[in-house]
C-alpha cells in the first residue's frame, strides 16, 4: 500500500490543469528570467523584457505569474548577496577549508564562513587538509578593479564568487579537525601524482578533472586557436562519455537497470566533488538527474523544459552563476544541440558533429568574443577532428590508464601525439575573425538577428536577407572602428611601464606609443577588445622593458606596417623588417596627423635620455610625449618654443624629470602621469606633483584616475578616466 499512494498523487498531478500549462512550457518562464538578469545589468534589456513580459502575460497568466515569483524570488536573494558580499579589511580571519592548492613558495587555502569566503596564502605549509577549521591573522591583500577600458576587474571577480577577502597569513592554527567530502578531490588529485609524471599528468588532469593550468604556452595557444577549448574544460561532453562507459560496464555484467542508475547518479555525486562543482558539470549533473526522473515518472517534459527547469535552479540557489562564463557557455551549448538534434537525426555522424560546431559557434559568439576577441572560422572543421580522437580515443584511454596507471608509458606516447596533431592543425586550419568586445546593445541585436533568421529560415522570401543581414552585422561589428567618427588617446594604467594608445577618427590612423612590461598581456588583450587589427605605427620610444617589453607580443597578433626605433637604438627590436629609425628633426605622417620628432639629437649614455619625444596635434590640444627623458633633455626641448596643451610626463612622474623651469616655460593644461603600479619606485615624486601644483596645472595620474582617455572631435573635446 505504501508505494501505491505517490502512484496515485502523482497522477492525479498529472491531470491537473496546472500540470498541463507548465508541460512543455517551462521554457517560456526560464526566458523572461534571462530577460530579467540582463536587465539586472543594463536598462537597455527593458525593451526585450517589457515586450516579451506582455507576450507572456497574454499568453497564459498562470505562467506569468509563476515567472514573478521566480524573479522576486532571485531578486531578494541577489539584494541579500549585494549587501552581504562586502569587501572586508579586517586582519583576523576563521573558518572551514574547503579549498587548497600547493605552490612552490606557498599554499592557498580557501575558507568558508557562513555564506561568505576568504582566500588564506599561507608561506608556512600548516598542514591542513580540507575539512580543518582555522583562525588566524595577516595581511589583507588589495583587489584592483578593471584600470584599463574592459579589463579584468578583479574586485567584481572576487564578489561574484562571494570572497570578501585576501589575507597573507601571518599566524594560523587549526582550531578544530574534521573531515569533508571536499577532502575527496584532495585524495584524486594525490593518487594521480604518485602514478603519473610531467606530461602524462598534466593531460590525465586537464581530461578527468579540467586542469589545463600546466599546459605549454605552445599548446594553449594551439588549442586557442582550434576553438576545442571545451574539450579541455570538463562539460557535458565528459558526462556523457562516462555515463555511456559506465553503463556498458555495468550492463555486461547483467546488472538491473535500476541498479546502473543509481551507480551512476552515485558517481555523478562524487564527479561534482572532485571537480569542485564548477558550473558545467553541475548543468550536465543536474540534467542527467532530471531526465532519469521525468523517464523513470514519465513525467512527459521536453529536453528544453529540462535545461530550462536547471537553469532556473541553478540561478535561486545562485543569483551569480549569471557572470560565469562557464555557466553561460555550458547553457547555450547545451541548448544548440537539443534544439538542432531533431533536424539532424537522419544526417551522417561527421555531419552532426560539423553542423552542431557551426551552430555552437554562432550561438555562443558573443560570448567567446569577450572572452578573447578572436574565433576560428574553420572551428567547426576542427571540432570534426577532435571531438571524435577525444570521445572515442583519448578520453576513454585517459580513464583505462586511471584505473590501470602501469598503461602509462603508452599514455604518454598519445600525448605527445596529440599535441602534434593540435599544433599542426592549428597551424594551417586557422582562419581568425576579429571582433571588438560586444556591449549589451550588440549582444541583444546579434541575437534578435539570429532568432529571427531560425524563425524565418525556411520561408525563401525572408532567408536571403537574413542571411544578409546577419553576415552584414559581423562584417560591420569586424570593421567597428572605421565608423567611429571621434579620436582618442589612451593613455593606459599599466602595472609596470607606459603605453599610449591614440586612434584617428574612422580608422584613418592607430598608433601605439610603448608597450609597457608585458604583464599578463595586458596592452595586446585592450587592442583586441578595441577590435584592432593593424597598427600604422609602433612608437617604442627607448630600449627599457616598461616600454617594449609587449612588442614581441604586438607584432604577433597585430599587423604592424612600421615599427619607429631611436636612430641611436642598439635593440634586438632594431633588427625586425619594418623598422623606421628616426631623430630630432624628422616628421612621420600618418592620415591627417604629423608626428613631430623632437629628439634625439645624438646618442646619449643615460638609455632614458636616447627616449623619442614627440610632438603632435589631436583635435583642438597641442601633445608633448616626454619619454622617460629626464631635465637635461627638457632644458634642450626649451629651444623649440614649444605650444603644450597637454604633457605626458617623463619618467612616471620621477623627480628626475619635469623641472619648474621647462613646465613655467611650456605651460601646459593638463598633465599626464603614467605612474605604473610597482610600489617599489614610488611614482609620481612629491617634487614632480608640487611643480605641477605651482603652475594651476590640472593632473591625471593613472595611479588614482587609472587608465586615462582624451576624446576629440571637429569642435571639442573631453577627458575621461576609468577611475
Amino acid at each position: 500500500m505504501y508505494k501505491v499512494y505517490p502512484k496515485i498523487f502523482l497522477n492525479r498531478l498529472k491531470n491537473t490543469s496546472l500540470y498541463k500549462v507548465f508541460l512543455n512550457n517551462i521554457f517560456l518562464v526560464a526566458l523572461f528570467v534571462l530577460f530579467f538578469l540582463l536587465l539586472l545589468n543594463n536598462i537597455i534589456a527593458f525593451l526585450p523584457f517589457g515586450i516579451f513580459g506582455y507576450y507572456l502575460f497574454q499568453k497564459n497568466k498562470t505562467l506569468f505569474k509563476a515567472a514573478l515569483i521566480v524573479i522576486t524570488i532571485i531578486s531578494l536573494h541577489y539584494l541579500f548577496l549585494e549587501i552581504t558580499v562586502k569587501p572586508d579589511f579586517e586582519a583576523n580571519f576563521s573558518g572551514k577549508v574547503i579549498a587548497l592548492e600547493k605552490k612552490e613558495i606557498y599554499q592557498k587555502l580557501t575558507i568558508k564562513n557562513g555564506h561568505l569566503k576568504l582566500i588564506i596564502y599561507d608561506n608556512d605549509f600548516l598542514e591542513i587538509t580540507a575539512g580543518d577549521i582555522i583562525e588566524g591573522r595577516g595581511t589583507v591583500l588589495e583587489a584592483n578593479p578593471a584600470r584599463i577600458e574592459g579589463g579584468f576587474d578583479y574586485q567584481q571577480y572576487l564578489k561574484r564568487r562571494k570572497i570578501v577577502k585576501i589575507v597573507r597569513c601571518e599566524e594560523m592554527q587549526i582550531i578544530e579537525r574534521s573531515f569533508s567530502l571536499h577532502r575527496l578531490k584532495y585524495y584524486f588529485q594525490d593518487y594521480l601524482e604518485k602514478n603519473f609524471q610531467k606530461e602524462s599528468l598534466v593531460f590525465i588532469k586537464a581530461m578527468l578533472i579540467g586542469d589545463d593550468d600546466s599546459f605549454s604556452e605552445e599548446f594553449k595557444e594551439a588549442v586557442a586557436k582550434n576553438g576545442i577549448l571545451h574539450l579541455f574544460a570538463v562539460s557535458g561532453l565528459h558526462i556523457i562519455i562516462f555515463v555511456e562507459i559506465i553503463n556498458k560496464i555495468l550492463q555486461f555484467f547483467k546488472l538491473r537497470e535500476n541498479i546502473i542508475d543509481y551507480a551512476i547518479c552515485i558517481f555523478l555525486f562524487y564527479y561534482l566533488i572532485i571537480t569542485g562543482f564548477t558550473a558545467s558539470v553541475l548543468r550536465a549533473a543536474l540534467m542527467y538527474y532530471f531526465s532519469l526522473i521525468n523517464k523513470r515518472l514519465k513525467l512527459g517534459f521536453s529536453s528544453l523544459d529540462v535545461i530550462s527547469f536547471c537553469f532556473l535552479l541553478l540561478i535561486l540557489i545562485n543569483p551569480y552563476y549569471m557572470y560565469d562564463y562557464g555557466f553561460i557557455l555550458s547553457f547555450l551549448a547545451s541548448l544548440v544541440i537539443i534544439l538542432l538534434s531533431p533536424l539532424i537525426a537522419n544526417k551522417g555522424h561527421f555531419h552532426q558533429i560539423f553542423l552542431i560546431s557551426f551552430f555552437a559557434m554562432l550561438v555562443t559568439l558573443p560570448v567567446v568574443i569577450n572572452l578573447n576577441n578572436d574565433i576560428n572560422l574553420l572551428s567547426p572543421l576542427t571540432n570534426v577532428i577532435f571531438i571524435d580522437l577525444i570521445e572515442v580515443i583519448v578520453l576513454p584511454l585517459s580513464l583505462l590508464v586511471f584505473v590501470f596507471p602501469f598503461l602509462g608509458g603508452v599514455y604518454r606516447y598519445l600525448v605527445i601525439a596529440f599535441k602534434k596533431v593540435t599544433i599542426i592543425v592549428a597551424k594551417y586550419l586557422y582562419l581568425p575573425l576579429r571582433l571588438p568586445s560586444f556591449n549589451i546593445f550588440s549582444t541583444l541585436l546579434y541575437y534578435s538577428l539570429l532568432v529571427a533568421f531560425g524563425l524565418l529560415f525556411y520561408k525563401r522570401k525572408y532567408r536571403n536577407l537574413l542571411l544578409f543581414t546577419n553576415l552584414l552585422f559581423i562584417l560591420l561589428s569586424s570593421n567597428l572602428n572605421c565608423f567611429k567618427f571621434s579620436g582618442e588617446v589612451n593613455f593606459l594604467d599599466l602595472y609596470n611601464g607606459e603605453a599610449i594608445l591614440i586612434q584617428l577618427p574612422c580608422n584613418d590612423c592607430t598608433v601605439l606609443i610603448d608597450t609597457g612590461d608585458g604583464s599578463n598581456n595586458e596592452v595586446t588583450n585592450y587592442l583586441k577588445r578595441k577590435g584592432i587589427k593593424k597598427l600604422d605605427y609602433l612608437f617604442l620610444t627607448h630600449n627599457h622593458n616598461d616600454h617594449n617589453g609587449e612588442a614581441n607580443s604586438i607584432v604577433t597578433n597585430f599587423l604592424v606596417k612600421k615599427i619607429v626605433v631611436s636612430a641611436y637604438d642598439d635593440s634586438e627590436i632594431g633588427s625586425f623588417e619594418n623598422i623606421e629609425r628616426v631623430q630630432a628633426g624628422d616628421r612621420v605622417n600618418c592620415g591627417k596627423v604629423t608626428f613631430h620628432i623632437l629628439h634625439p639629437d645624438k646618442n646619449y649614455q643615460d638609455e632614458n635620455d636616447k627616449s623619442i619625444v614627440i610632438f603632435a596635434r589631436f583635435g583642438n590640444y597641442n601633445f608633448l610625449f616626454l619619454g622617460d627623458v629626464s631635465r637635461k633633455i627638457e632644458e634642450k626641448l626649451l629651444a623649440y618654443d614649444l605650444d603644450v596643451d597637454v604633457v605626458k610626463i617623463g619618467h612616471h612622474g620621477s623627480k628626475s624629470s619635469t623641472s619648474p623651469e621647462f613646465i613655467t616655460k611650456i605651460k601646459p593644461r593638463y598633465a599626464i602621469i603614467q605612474t605604473g603600479r610597482n610600489e617599489k619606485f614610488g611614482f609620481p615624486h612629491s617634487e614632480t606633483i608640487m611643480t605641477l601644483e605651482n603652475n594651476d596645472i590640472i593632473i591625471y595620474r593613472t595611479d588614482y584616475h587609472y587608465s586615462i582617455k582624451y576624446r576629440f572631435q571637429k569642435n571639442g573635446s573631453i577627458f575621461e578616466t576609468v577611475g
